[in-house]
């Protein structure tokens, strides 16, 4: 990244930012902080209108609310994938030209949206109104009537639980003039009008009644019978029906318009976003300052447009303490593997990337625990298929990139495996043909010799670890910690190596045994008496020695942790393998083929599925715990370019 510090005059502002924003590569910073010295405050004030950028905000969301009206109404089918369309420069200019025009037509769209919303409330009510009525059909005294001159009349319900006879039992013995009538009843509720004497005023019968979980019905306004209410809402939800109807209609003819809509949405969160870059400027009656920062690849290109708006420019290193944007420098083969550098947190801008590296780690790992030729291919030509026919952009391009490329590491490893959907064509030679036919893996098949798979898996943990403890001690000779490098790493080496030598070695050959065990024993003795060397005390020495050589343990741990390999690709096979057996026990012949296609098309894409979940996650804990942690330095910030934020459309000047 190289800082930019720019001066131009006020007339060429509105020019430099278009063209700065249709460039897309300069990140602009907030300079309000130099308001605060008092000669800079004295002569300068903060650029851009907060007003202006609210208003801006407030007419994008009537354009989206217009754009959803219509997307809701029609019969059109979401994409798959939401992509944005591209359109020339030129044609989106006519389109934005005529934004009075389109505003209008939004105008007229919201006030049908906002009519039809207040219909379906009113239809929602009707229909509540219509569940509250309908256990009180058979009750034909109007609602309204509540009480008569010597009685009250009280509607409302109690719980179905409730033991009906028991409450009239109870309440006739405190008033016998009292009259409980079962109205109806569903699974939860009792409804029952209560018709008491106003005699007894001392005898309080809501009161009581609540005592068995009575709950008065809220008829509030209702006229008439319950079935008059009924009949009447009914007719008036049917008509409302009609005229919501012809709304959705309405709102569904405006469908030619919808990309109209969308231009002048994406041009006004342009616009917004102009007015809020503004505001990071600082404005004097006839000039502007600004500063941001720009990826070194680039600088001619914004240097040629501020020459070109006759501006005062300098470029320069980040300074000391300084801490730029980080954008991830990768190739062609890594870049789809940022993803799983951002996911996790980008690297310090004096940290190391390292995409370019994990990135062949990635799809080795993800090859061997996904391990089936078929299931690779399928991936493989998934990924294709997407890439080619929908414009997807950002992280869910790398990621289809990325699986893409994981899924030709899968064909590979399947082919040295023998995985072919499991045991899909020796099963189906058997069962259908009758016949016995056997593919030979290019290496080894992992269901017969699982003992070598993890040991290769171990051992390609190793050299995962050991380029992650290489990366440590690069950076730390960058920075001129040469001693570090060498003794918190070299030792490490030393054991790692010499134990699996003295482990393992006489496998190979036994001349390696002893050569490991001395080789394991210095790497200890030094990791023993360097641990501490950054402690004062001649107590913190040893305990820090004992605390290195102590670390051993988490370095069984993570080599341990590429055990996953083994365990991974045998979970593939292995349920690759039931899914064909499952298939091959309907029977042989014409009905075990079909038994098979049916029960294998759904049983392999589950197994496919869920294999694909596991060396997706796996494949990153690996990376950011066993890998990272040896090295990696995150809490970077990602490089924000001000650019064409749009959603829609994408913008191509060279049409």
């Amino acid at each position: 990244m190289k800082k930019v510090s720019v001066i131009g005059l006020d007339t060429a502002k509105e020019q430099l930012i278009s063209r700065l924003l249709h460039l897309g590569c300069v990140q602009i910073n907030d300079q309000a902080v130099k308001l605060q010295d008092e000669k800079i405050g004295s002569i300068a004030e903060r650029d851009g209108s907060d007003d202006l950028a609210v208003e801006l905000d407030a007419e994008s969301n009537r354009v989206a609310i217009a754009i959803k009206a219509i997307e809701d109404n029609t019969e059109m089918k979401a994409p798959l994938f939401s992509t944005r369309k591209e359109i020339g420069l030129t044609d989106f200019n006519k389109i934005v030209d005529k934004r009075k025009e389109i505003t209008a037509k939004v105008d007229r769209i919201i006030e049908q949206n906002d009519k039809l919303h207040q219909m379906q409330e009113k239809i929602n009510k009707g229909n509540t109104d219509l569940s509250m009525l309908e256990p009180w059909q058979p009750y034909d005294i109007p609602l309204e009537i509540l009480h008569t001159k010597c009685t009250d009349i009280d509607l409302g319900f109690v719980p179905a639980t409730c033991d009906l006879e028991e409450l009239k039992a109870a309440v006739l013995e405190d008033n016998e003039y009292t009259h409980i009538w079962e109205i109806g009843r569903d699974t939860e509720m009792i409804y029952l009008a209560i018709i008491s004497t106003k005699r007894d005023v001392e005898f309080n019968i809501i009161s009581f009644l609540k005592q068995w979980g009575f709950t008065l019905m809220p008829f509030g306004d209702f006229k008439g019978t319950a079935k008059e209410n009924k009949e009447r809402i009914q007719k008036a939800i049917a008509e409302m029906e009609v005229e919501a109807d012809k709304i959705r209609k309405e709102l569904a003819s405006h469908a030619d318009e919808l990309f109209e809509l969308k231009c002048l949405k994406d041009e006004i969160d342009m616009e917004a976003d102009r007015e809020k870059i503004k505001s990071s400027l600082i404005k004097t009656k006839r000039a502007f300052y600004m500063e941001g920062w720009v990826p070194t690849p680039v600088v001619d290109n914004v240097a040629k447009v501020l020459t070109d708006e006759g501006c005062s420019f300098e470029f320069s290193d980040p300074a000391e303490g300084e801490e730029p944007p980080v954008l991830l420098e990768t190739s062609k083969f890594a870049s789809p593997f940022e993803a799983i550098t951002e996911m996790y947190a980008l690297p310090t801008y004096e940290g190391f990337d390292p995409t370019n590296i994990f990135s062949i780690f990635y799809a080795f790992f993800f090859g061997i625990m996904l391990s089936d030729a078929g299931y690779g291919l399928v991936l493989t030509i998934v990924c294709w298929i997407v890439l080619k026919k929908y414009a997807i952009e950002g992280t869910m391009q790398k990621l289809f990139k990325m699986f893409f490329t994981c899924g030709l590491f899968t064909i590979f490893w399947g082919v040295m495996f023998g995985g072919y959907f499991g045991d899909l064509f020796q099963v189906w030679a058997s069962t259908v043909f009758g016949k016995t036919i056997t593919i030979k893996p290019l290496w080894f098949n992992p269901m017969d010799d699982p003992t070598k798979l993890l040991i290769f898996s171990l051992l390609f943990g190793c050299v995962h670890l050991f380029v992650g403890m290489g990366i440590d001690m690069y950076m730390k000779i960058k920075r001129g910690d040469v001693a570090d490098a060498i003794l918190d790493q070299v030792p490490w080496y030393m054991v790692i190596i010499g134990a699996g030598c003295w482990l393992g070695g006489g496998a190979i050959s036994p001349a390696l045994t002893k050569p490991g065990m001395y080789l394991t024993i210095a790497g200890l003795v030094v990791l023993l008496f360097t641990g501490g060397r950054h402690s004062e005390s001649i107590f913190g020495k040893i305990t820090g020695g004992l605390s290195s050589v102590y670390g051993i343990t988490g370095w069984i741990s993570d080599i341990l942790s590429y055990a996953r390999l083994l365990a991974l690709g045998l979970a593939t096979g292995v349920i690759a393998s039931v899914v064909n057996l499952l298939g091959s026990m309907i029977g042989t012949g014409f009905k075990g083929a079909v038994a098979l296609i049916i029960i294998g098309l759904f049983g392999h894409i589950f197994s496919m599925a869920i294999n694909v979940l596991g060396a997706f996650v796996h494949s990153s804990r690996l990376q950011y715990v066993e890998f990272f942690g040896k090295f990696y330095e995150d809490g970077g910030e990602p490089f924000k370019p001000f650019l064409r934020n749009t959603t829609y459309v994408k913008i191509n000047d060279h049409k």
